[in-house]
């Protein structure tokens, strides 16, 4: 009996961490610039501006931006953001230590919208991945650099 009590509390360990985010790391950034620019077949002029952290609102960057944030995911075209990983993400290697009722916490979450609006998944990314740089962009500059 507590043999079974054993693997049941392991099961439940291990389900309960399997979901956790893993913070990607500039390399992975890198990678999935690279996917995305090729799957959407993004023009050179536009990664040059991406490159700078500068987004024109048109479709091919919405799309662009939902793209790299699904791959890094941080976005879902079901679901929305997912505020905590946004915040791990964005604290980088003391992820472990995100206060997830802090001001940068607070930040991520105003940013995010259910897409009340009924906007296309890229419409509703770029929606909120804007919000996010623009809001934390100390952070984001930490994050978009070379380590």
């Amino acid at each position: 009996m507590k043999f079974i009590s054993i693997i049941a509390i392991l099961l439940l360990v291990t389900l309960s961490t399997a979901d956790e985010y893993v913070v990607k790391s500039y390399e992975d950034l890198l990678q999935y610039r690279k996917e995305c620019v090729a799957d959407l077949k993004v023009p050179e002029a536009n990664i040059e501006l991406y490159k700078k952290l500068e987004f024109p609102n048109d479709q091919i960057t919405q799309c662009y931006l939902k793209c790299i944030f699904t791959k890094f995911g941080l976005f879902d075209t079901k679901t929305g953001f997912d505020v905590e990983s946004v915040h791990k993400q964005l604290v980088g290697n003391q992820a472990e230590a995100a206060d997830h009722d802090n001001e940068v916490h607070a930040k991520i979450q105003a940013c995010v919208d259910n897409n009340e609006q009924g906007s296309n998944a890229c419409e509703w990314a770029y929606r909120g991945v804007t919000c996010i740089l623009k809001n934390n962009v100390a952070l984001v500059n930490q994050q978009h650099k070379k380590p």
